[in-house]
């Protein structure tokens, strides 16, 4: 079998590592643009902040070499040409039986006035652009970072690592990390943020962003701001237009349209990663979902398919997201409140605040919202915040909305209890949401 692998990110490797392990025999090529491979892609901020170094996020060993996959780096693939069942890339030709497309996201900018390319950067999971960042870094002082998602959060941490003098975080919705969190639990970070000298701009509206003597003027609706350089981490958008160009369909989110074993519209040719359009396991609708985790998993699926015949159905995504901020670990799963009313759910939902051990034993506040669908009366949706690990509660949060469990039941789990560990937190919560459904 020859199977050919647009991308060497999360999903291509994930993908490749699973064919060979299926099939010793198949040969396997890889193609990337990128000059560089084999990092793992959510370490650059970490770098950059001064707590690691390019080389210790390289994984150790050689991954493709070792399992025999044949990796083409610095080459681009032109064309698909799916009646000969073929490629190009590189100015040459590769025959294939089955086809993956995992070529990943591409920033989006927004259509700001003034943009000229002069000290504005944007951000991806190339390390070409890290590193460029960390060349940029130690010449300036002060910089407007737009966009407040998870990204657009690790560089600005980076900043104040470094020292600087002014940093301003910008984004149109009124909280941090919109996407995950609501409004009402956002505060609790966003206080720690601004204690580090962060200003945040919650919304802003941004009318241009120009050059002027050498620096960056950003003016909003009230007030200008002077830096030396604009971070631009609007988002992502797939990577579609060698799909499009090869006749591949294109779903109504922007991502290639796959079905439950992410084959795309030619049965084969497969997809995977930031460029699917992927789905929520709640509801089945349709969503993007570019998250490295998630590339890695569809990689997976994806390959045992193209291997196996269509033997393993993908589910869909919890979107379960977790962050470190100034020493305070944010998770979430499935739903905001927002994005629930916003899909029409009946959503109902409490805020809980309590330590995890008595305050004479050391706990720390675990802050959480938990969310509702009050038709089905079982959860759609969690946000944890805490200065202390929260993996093990997100962990029971997410398989509890990805098993559809009735509120009830969670409520009636006999879970254990010490004083020097606890008990469980999430039953306070619950319960009072059991309250307010009657």
């Amino acid at each position: 079998m020859r199977v050919c692998i647009i991308g060497a990110g999360a999903g291509g490797r994930s993908a490749s590592g699973r064919i060979r392990q299926m099939e010793k025999q198949a040969q396997i090529d890889v193609f990337s643009t990128q000059d560089e491979i084999g990092y793992a892609p959510c370490e650059p901020p970490f770098v950059l902040r001064g707590v690691a170094r390019w080389e210790d996020i390289f994984y150790s060993g050689n991954f493709f070499e070792e399992r025999n996959i044949n990796v083409h780096l610095s080459t681009e693939v032109t064309d698909i040409l799916k009646k000969e069942k073929r490629i190009v890339a590189g100015g040459q030709s590769y025959s294939y039986d089955k086809l993956l497309l995992s070529p990943g996201a591409i920033p989006s900018v927004p259509p700001i006035a003034g943009l000229d390319g002069k000290n504005e950067f944007t951000f991806s999971t190339n390390i070409a652009d890290g590193k460029a960042l960390g060349k940029i870094i130690p010449k300036y002082t002060s910089a407007a970072v737009i966009g407040a998602g998870a990204i657009g959060i690790e560089l600005t941490m980076a900043l104040v690592a470094r020292g600087y003098d002014n940093v301003y975080l910008l984004d149109m919705m009124e909280n941090i990390l919109p996407a995950s969190l609501d409004q009402d639990m956002a505060g609790e970070v966003e206080k720690a943020m601004q204690q580090k000298g962060i200003e945040l701009l919650l919304p802003a509206r941004i009318r241009s962003i120009k050059s002027d003597s050498g620096r960056k003027r950003v003016t909003l609706t009230d007030r200008e701001l002077v830096v030396d350089f604009v971070l631009l981490t609007t988002g992502a958008k797939p990577n579609v237009e060698l799909a499009q160009k090869g006749g591949i369909e294109i779903g109504e989110t922007g991502g290639v349209l796959v079905n439950q074993y992410l084959q795309t519209s030619d049965p084969d040719i497969y997809a995977a990663g930031d460029c699917l359009e992927n789905w929520d396991m709640i509801t089945g609708s349709k969503t993007r979902r570019l998250m490295v985790t998630t590339a890695s998993k569809t990689g997976d699926v994806a390959a045992i398919n193209m291997i196996s015949g269509n033997s393993n159905p993908y589910e869909g995504t919890l979107m379960t997201f977790v962050i470190e901020i100034f020493g305070h670990q944010i998770g979430t799963v499935g739903f905001t409140e927002r994005l629930a009313r916003e899909k029409g759910l009946d959503a109902v939902s409490v805020t809980v605040s309590r330590p995890t051990l008595r305050p004479h034993l050391g706990g720390k506040t675990l802050h959480y919202k938990l969310i509702a669908n009050r038709r089905a009366g079982t959860l759609i949706g969690a946000q944890v915040i805490s200065e202390e690990v929260i993996r093990g509660t997100l962990n029971q949060l997410a398989l509890a909305i990805a098993e559809k469990i009735p509120l009830q039941r969670l409520a009636s789990l006999d879970t254990p209890y010490s004083p020097a560990v606890g008990r469980d937190p999430i039953k306070d919560g619950v319960k009072k949401l059991i309250r307010k459904l009657d």
